[in-house]
């Protein structure tokens, strides 16, 4: 049965000596008397559900969503989807059979490729421009490219935030990830953390879910 946030937070309480059995399970995540505890164990929870995907260097598969693009003429900049969290390259026109690879040295570097902004053609790289999250291409497309349509991954914010949220695991992963999140919840609650238990369940996670290979990465270096 999958696990919810209202679970994990019961489940932290009971770590915590807060409630001491099923019977004295919250049945919400509103209770005036203990709202920032509750409200730690989604926090603490979160903090290392984000930090578990991030080193294990793989996509929750709930996380994963697409989205597309459009080439407009004379347009290096693309909005992309405004819960985007990480974008998969490379970006795909499914119908001419065409690719945008990351440009790996970043922004700056991608700028001097082409300082006059005069270089014209069929967009091949790009990267994330960081002063707004957008989609910077090189070349500039002309008309001849206007209306491709390139197809984009990406990972989306999943933060858990109501009861019936459901953390993405199986209980084997998820019985390591609560444990760690107690670390937090403690050190956050109760000023008490042991790092060597915290490193132990989440070093447990982390081999768990990298038993999933990395998705290989396209990106011209």
């Amino acid at each position: 049965m999958a696990k919810t946030l209202l679970n994990a937070t019961n489940d932290m309480f009971k770590m915590a000596g807060l409630i001491s059995g099923d019977a004295d399970a919250l049945t919400t995540l509103t209770d005036s008397a203990r709202q920032k505890d509750i409200d730690w164990c989604g926090i603490a929870l979160n903090q290392v559900i984000d930090e578990l995907y991030t080193s294990a260097s793989i996509s929750n598969d709930s996380q994963q969503a697409e989205d597309t693009i459009t080439l407009a003429t004379n347009t290096r900049n693309y909005t992309l989807h405004t819960n985007l969290v990480r974008l998969h390259w490379p970006l795909i026109d499914k119908t001419h059979t065409q690719f945008i690879f990351e440009f790996a040295p970043g922004y700056d570097e991608l700028l001097k490729l082409d300082p006059e902004v005069n270089d014209t053609g069929l967009p091949f790289l790009g990267c994330i421009r960081p002063t707004d999250g957008a989609l910077y291409v090189f070349p500039t497309p002309t008309s001849a490219y206007n209306g491709y349509v390139y197809t984009y991954q990406y990972d989306k914010d999943l933060a858990l935030s109501v009861a019936s949220d459901t953390v993405p695991f199986n209980d084997t992963i998820y019985r390591a990830v609560i444990a760690a999140a107690f670390q937090v919840w403690k050190r956050e609650r109760r000023d008490q953390f042991d790092a060597q238990l915290f490193k132990a369940h989440f070093g447990r996670a982390a081999r768990l879910l990298s038993s999933r290979a990395p998705d290989e990465d396209y990106s011209p270096r």
